[in-house]
């Protein structure tokens, strides 16, 4: 397929917004197409990026300015951020000549690969362990446990096949790290003009672009300098949408971690119905106890409300389960005789996740 083919192919065939996909929301206009919705501007074709556009330029950075070494450096404390030791391999969409690639690699022992369309993919490749000269939804490798991308997304026709496709080169539990010029890019611009851009973001239109894809932003930050002309980007970080059933499993985990086995659940109220009993027919949940008579006898799920008697339930942990009252209770059972290492509170349950 050519090029051009795969720009027809990847342009939405209605005038819904790219982002939001609302349609009775658009404000048309011989430059870009606006939606009132999430503030997304965009068009079809420049008219100037041809076929083979970004397979013929060379050197589309200039490696000696102030202003690469500032983004690069940007770029370097970002990435390296992210760079836990269970991060073995990184893919970067758009790596250019391979420059932050290689300063990553001279700092972490990792495989760092990149996909580049232009000439300058061989530098990259001097530089980087693979470089691929295709487009993401050609990429056959191995999962990558982070994906970056910077000042790429707004090149794309079709954001969301392209979205989708790095999506597919994730491992589980992987990262996407995307960068954006912010609307124009510049505080003092109203309109990007840069014939390459086909796609001005917000963070609004960015985040619900995310979601669309099944993609969940965990962080948002503005003003990220690209150079002297964009330097108000966005930069976000997102991971794929867990499924429910991943994160009931992971939580009914931290509970058996925690309780090491069957428990008592202490104060039946509100907390106890949205965070423990959804997962109750997963627990090793002995017996429910309230320190409030009016509850003793109501049936909730399998068990009924009891007091506590030490007689019965002296040998399990107690979770406490109110987030509000938790440190009032705890000094109440302290003060009963109970144990300080029999008493665990919801919260520490809950935390970290």
């Amino acid at each position: 397929m050519s090029r051009a083919d795969m720009t027809t192919s990847m342009t939405p065939a209605t005038t819904a917004c790219p982002c939001c996909r609302m349609v009775d929301v658009l404000l048309p206009s011989p430059a870009y197409t606006r939606c009132t919705c999430c503030g997304h501007r965009w068009r079809m074709s420049s008219g100037v990026v041809g076929a083979r556009y970004y397979e013929a330029l060379v050197a589309r950075n200039d490696l000696q300015t102030p202003w690469f070494k500032r983004k690069i450096a940007d770029r370097v404390a970002a990435l390296s951020a992210l760079l836990t030791p269970q991060v073995e391999r990184v893919l970067e969409v758009g790596c250019a000549e391979g420059a932050l690639g290689e300063a990553i690699k001279a700092r972490f022992p990792l495989a760092y690969d990149g996909l580049e369309l232009s000439q300058d993919r061989e530098l990259a490749r001097a530089r980087l362990d693979q470089v691929f000269q295709t487009y993401a939804n050609q990429v056959e490798s191995q999962p990558y446990d982070l994906i970056v991308s910077f000042h790429v997304l707004e090149h794309i026709p079709d954001p969301a096949e392209e979205l989708r496709a790095w999506s597919r080169l994730l491992a589980t539990g992987g990262k996407l790290l995307i960068e954006v010029p912010h609307q124009a890019g510049h505080p003092l611009l109203d309109n990007d003009r840069n014939p390459e851009h086909l796609h001005q973001f917000t963070p609004a239109s960015l985040t619900v672009l995310l979601a669309h894809c099944g993609l969940t932003c965990h962080e948002l930050s503005l003003g990220h300098y690209e150079s002297p002309v964009y330097p108000d980007s966005i930069r976000v970080i997102a991971q794929p949408r867990r499924q429910p059933d991943e994160l009931r499993a992971q939580l009914v985990q931290r509970f058996e971690k925690l309780l090491g086995g069957p428990f008592i659940a202490y104060a039946i109220g509100g907390d106890f119905l949205n965070y423990v009993a959804p997962l109750a027919d997963a627990l090793d949940i002995r017996a429910l106890v309230d320190s409030a008579a009016s509850k003793w006898g109501q049936q909730v799920g399998s068990h009924i409300v009891s007091g506590y008697d030490e007689a019965v339930h002296g040998a399990l942990p107690i979770l406490v389960c109110s987030i509000k009252f938790g440190a009032g209770i705890r000094q109440q059972l302290l003060a009963a005789g109970i144990a300080v290492d029999r008493i665990i509170g919801l919260e520490t349950v809950y935390e970290g996740a």
